[in-house]
């Protein structure tokens, strides 16, 4: 379903909207459509990229943390850990498989 939208734009926006919707044979409202479709995929796309750098980060503080404690003091495994940061395990124990997040494109 589409809905009708009422916007107001700069004069030299607008007539560069014209050109481009001109240039393509398109109508103005398809230029728009398209140009905020680009908009909102790149800021779920930076959204993502955030979260992972986050992921990121904090499995790398917490392979710092380990690696500065002393030897024994570490009261998690290893591998449960980063199978909880990966988000196929959660307090030691196996995620059901569908219940785990989706692959990842790559």
């Amino acid at each position: 379903m589409a809905a009708r939208v009422t916007i107001t734009l700069p004069e030299d926006v607008l007539s560069r909207l014209d050109t481009i919707a001109h240039e393509q044979g398109v109508t103005r409202s398809e230029v728009v459509r398209e140009a905020a479709a680009d908009y909102l995929t790149e800021r779920t796309d930076r959204a993502e990229a955030t979260a992972r750098k986050r992921a990121v980060e904090d499995g790398i503080a917490w392979l710092e943390a380990t690696a500065a404690a002393p030897q024994g003091e570490s009261s998690q495994d290893s591998l449960a850990v980063l199978r909880e940061l990966r988000g196929t395990e959660v307090a030691g124990r196996p995620l059901e498989p569908e219940k785990r997040p989706a692959a990842r494109r790559r």
